[in-house]
This record gives structure tokens, C-alpha cells and sequence, in this order.
């Protein structure tokens, strides 16, 4: 039996294409996690190269950087769902797929799937049928937040970034792999467009100022620093930010709480040297920003970077959660 959903088209296999395979239970998901970014990175890099090496060779690093940083996280998203979701009991491999067709870049990620998960993954595709995705984002993004969920891919925060931050189409396709066993497997596909021109509302504001003195307060991991310190006075943060779920957050919302206890009426937040920020990360942020618009005495600002086309986007949806927050983009 196979059943299609969304914007769903087969693999052509045909032009430039990459195929990878991977095996789920080799190792722990933990360890698996790290190895989901560095994959992510080097399907990002092939296709960039790709790009630039065609005959229409582009001269635009802004436009390749872009796309580079639009490729690292949908193929990073696919791949936590597929490792997460998959079923395990099978010894049927994870498979990433990309391909350029005509003015398109096609993901495609195959994995085995419980029929439990796989009920769950048609109800949320059924609700993104029937809902506009932009409010239907926010909404989950009110949701995770008001629940205080540990598990936000169940959420479809991922796919609803990928949607609304990236401008793509998504389609899914099941199907029974194995009629003897009735193994059942979901492909996901996203469908991103090239040379996308969209009008971003951009807004300039003046940042706020502190004259609190405060030591450094610093988070490190092997692909990012989240820092405040005094000079700055703001929140700063740098590189490509992927940590598993809430629990790995929490350091972060830590070092939020240390920054409010200095500054109590305001805080500023900026994501210009951030390169990629996983749906987690985005669902973390949700949260401090839902928890300072609780508290009515908080004001936030935003401060993102103009060349990342989803830096733009997600602020704006930012605002939609704490209409008085500001963001500027530089």
C-alpha cells in the first residue's frame, strides 16, 4: 500500500544527485546526534560546490552562503526525525537523498516507521492541510512552550520551520517495504527553490543600553559560543547551534536567567554570526521569549543579520509571540 501527502514527487536520480545511507542502531542516538550535524554540513558543502561549478557559475557568496545554510538545516531537520522516528527493530537503513532538478533542490529522507508514529505524522500532515502554516506555526510554537514539552519534534516544529523560515514544500510518501513482516516506511521530501526573491520587512531600532557590570557569562559547544559580557551587553551568539532537545538547552536558559538577574527591564539578543539554530534551539528560544512576555516588565530586542533570508523570517514570527519585542536587522 502507498500513500502520497503534500507535495510529494518521485527521485528523478538523474543530474547531480548524492545518495547516503545510514544505519540507525549502529550507534546511540546521542552519539548519532553529532554525527547528524557533520553530515548535515557535508551535504551543504557538496551542494554549494555543485552550484558554484555549473555553467551559470555564480559570483554571489551571499546567495551560496544562503544556500549552504538553508541545505545544512533541512538536511540536519530530516535527519534527527529519521534517526528519532525510525524503527529500530528493522535492520532497513536510514537513506538521504539530493538532487537538482530544473530551478529546485529536492531532499529526500526514507526511513522505517511505527504504525503508532506513522498515525501520528499523518494527523499532523492533515492539520497542516487544513491550516494556514504560518499560524499554525505559531500556534505550535504557543503550544511547546505553554506545555513545557520536552519533545518538540512531535510538534512538527521542524517541518513548520523548514515551511515558513525556508520557503519550501514538503510531501511525504508510506509505504509497505515488507508485505511479509508489514514493515512500513515514510519518505519525506522538501522541495527548495533557487534564486527565491522575497520582500522581508525589515525594521531599524536603537539598542537598548545598560550600564550593569557584569562578568562574562559564557556557553561553549564544539560548534558554537553563546556569550554576554559587559561591552556588548548582549546575549551573542556565534556558529551552529544543534543540541538534543530542551534538556541540553537548559544551560542556555540558564544563562538567560543570570542576564535578567543584571538586567532586570531589558535584554538584548543577537543572531548575526549565528550560521544555524535547530528546531529545538528554536523552540528554546520560543519559550524565553513567551516566559519574558509573562513576566510585562521585560523588554526584548532581536538583532539579526539582513543576509540570512530565515534570520529574517523567524523574528518576525518572534515578534507574533511578544508583539513589543524589537528586531533590527543589519
Amino acid at each position: 500500500m502507498v500513500q502520497v501527502f503534500g507535495d510529494f514527487v518521485e527521485s528523478t536520480h538523474k543530474k547531480e544527485n548524492l545518495t547516503l545511507g545510514f544505519s540507525p542502531s549502529s550507534v546511540p542516538i546521542s552519539e548519532r546526534w553529532r554525527n547528524n550535524g557533520l553530515s548535515a554540513d557535508y551535504i551543504a558543502e557538496y551542494l554549494a560546490t555543485v552550484l558554484n561549478n555549473e555553467e551559470n557559475e555564480s559570483d554571489d557568496t551571499e546567495y551560496l552562503a544562503e544556500i549552504k545554510s538553508s541545505a545544512s538545516y533541512i538536511a540536519n531537520e530530516l535527519l534527527e526525525n529519521g534517526m528519532k522516528y525510525c524503527n529500530q527493530h528493522t535492520e532497513y537503513p536510514i537513506t538521504f537523498h539530493i538532487e537538482l532538478v530544473s530551478n529546485e533542490i529536492r531532499f529526500f529522507l526514507e526511513n522505517t516507521i511505527i504504525p503508532a508514529n506513522a498515525e501520528r505524522l499523518k494527523e499532523f500532515i492533515n492539520e497542516l492541510d487544513n491550516s494556514d502554516p504560518d499560524e499554525f506555526y505559531i500556534r505550535q510554537l504557543e503550544k511547546t512552550a505553554e506545555d513545557e514539552l520536552e519533545d518538540n519534534t512531535s510538534s512538527g516544529l521542524g517541518f513548520l520551520s523548514i515551511i515558513n523560515d525556508y520557503s519550501a514544500k514538503l510531501g511525504w510518501k508510506f509505504q509497505t517495504v515488507d508485505q511479509s513482516s508489514l514493515v512500513m516506511s515514510v519518505t519525506t521530501l522538501v522541495r527548495l527553490m533557487l534564486q527565491q526573491t522575497e520582500q522581508l520587512n525589515q525594521q531599524t531600532e536603537t539598542e537598548n543600553k545598560t550600564n550593569t557590570n557584569v562578568e562574562p557569562i559564557e556557553v561553549k559547544g564544539e560548534n558554537f559560543t553563546i556569550i554576554y559580557n559587559n561591552s556588548s551587553k548582549a546575549v551573542n551568539f556565534t556558529g551552529r547551534v544543534r543540541l538534543r532537545g530542551l534538556q541540553e538547552y537548559t544551560v542556555v536558559f540558564e544563562l538567560f536567567d543570570k542576564v535578567l538577574e543584571t538586567n532586570k527591564n531589558s535584554i538584548t539578543i543577537d543572531l548575526q554570526n549565528l550560521e544555524l539554530l535547530n528546531s529545538s534551539g528554536i523552540d528554546m528560544l520560543s519559550k524565553f521569549i513567551i516566559t519574558a512576555r509573562k513576566k510585562k516588565t521585560v523588554d526584548i530586542k532581536i538583532i539579526g543579520s539582513s543576509s540570512k533570508t530565515w534570520q529574517a523570517r523567524l523574528l518576525k514570527n518572534m515578534q507574533r509571540l511578544m508583539p513589543k519585542l524589537e528586531y533590527e536587522l543589519k
